[in-house]
C-alpha cells in the first residue's frame, strides 16, 4: 500500500509540474520526441520507486528504422508503461477512448497521436482503425493490446481483429510481444503495487506483404501463438524455480 502510494504520488506531482511544458513545447516545436524522453524518464523512476525489475529478451529482433505494430498480452495496469520503456521506438498506441477524457494525459495522447479506439461503435472504430493504418504506412510504430482488455486469470483472451487488420492495410510487419509477471506486480482493478520482475519477449516478426484482409484470421493466429509460447516458457521457469526453491 505504501509502496503503490508512492509511486502514485511521484507520478501525477511528475505530470502536473512537467507535463504541461513539455506539451507546450511540443505544440510549439512541433517535435514530440520530449514528450517521450519525458514519458520514459517518469517510467523508469516510478519503476524504480516501485521496485519493479523489467527483463528484456528478443529486442535485436526489431530492425531500426522499420515501422512494425507490435502486439502484447495484456495482463496488469503496467503493461503500457512497461512497452514504452522496453521498445526502442517513439510508440503510439490504439487506446480506449475513455483513457481521452483524463485531463492533461489526454493532450499528450492528442499531440503524439494516439488514436481512440470506441470499442461500442463499430463504425467509428472502424475509422479509427484506418486512420492507425494510414498512420502506420506514413512510418509510425504503435502498439496495442489484440485482447482488448486485461486477463484476469492470466490466460490468453480472445483476440480482436481491428489490429490485424490495420496491419494488414498498411502491409507492416507484427511483432508478437509477450509481457509475463505484471499481473503479480499489479492485478486488475487492485490498488497495491509489489516488487518484482516482469519478462518482456520480442518475438520474430511477421510479414505482411502480400496479405490482405481475408488473413487477418491467420495473422491473428500465428501472433497468438508466438505469445503464448512465451507465457509457456515463463511458467514453466517458474514452475522449475519453486521446485528447486
Amino acid at each position: 500500500m505504501i509502496r503503490a502510494t508512492c509511486v502514485y504520488c511521484f507520478i501525477g506531482v511528475y505530470i502536473l509540474l512537467l507535463a504541461p511544458l513539455t506539451l507546450l513545447w511540443s505544440l510549439i516545436s512541433g517535435d514530440t520526441r520530449l514528450l517521450y524522453i519525458m514519458a520514459r524518464f517518469c517510467i523508469r523512476a516510478g519503476g524504480l520507486i516501485g521496485g519493479i525489475r523489467i527483463s528484456i529478451r528478443g529486442r535485436e529482433r526489431i530492425i531500426p528504422g522499420k515501422t512494425f505494430l507490435f502486439l502484447s498480452n495484456h495482463q496488469g495496469n503496467i503493461d503500457g508503461p512497461v512497452l514504452c520503456h522496453a521498445t526502442p521506438r517513439n510508440l503510439r498506441a490504439l487506446i480506449k477512448a475513455e483513457i481521452m477524457k483524463l485531463p492533461i494525459l489526454s493532450l499528450v495522447f492528442k499531440q503524439a497521436r494516439f488514436v481512440p479506439v470506441e470499442r461500442l461503435n463499430p463504425k467509428k472504430a472502424r475509422e479509427s482503425i484506418d486512420l492507425g493504418a494510414r498512420l502506420l504506412s506514413e512510418g509510425l510504430s504503435f502498439f496495442a493490446f489484440p485482447e482488448g482488455t486485461r486477463s484476469r486469470d492470466g490466460r490468453l483472451g480472445e483476440f480482436k481483429k481491428g489490429a490485424f487488420i490495420m496491419a494488414i492495410k498498411a502491409q507492416v510487419p507484427v511483432i508478437p510481444v509477450t509481457i509475463a509477471g505484471s499481473a503479480v506486480i499489479q492485478p486488475p482493478g487492485k490498488y497495491s503495487i509489489r516488487a518484482g520482475r516482469v519478462r518482456v519477449v520480442f518475438h520474430e516478426p511477421i510479414d505482411t506483404k502480400g496479405m490482405d484482409l481475408d488473413d487477418r484470421d491467420r495473422l491473428a493466429d500465428l501472433t497468438r501463438k508466438a505469445i503464448a509460447s512465451g507465457l509457456n516458457r515463463h511458467s514453466k521457469h517458474s514452475n522449475a524455480s519453486r521446485s528447486t526453491g
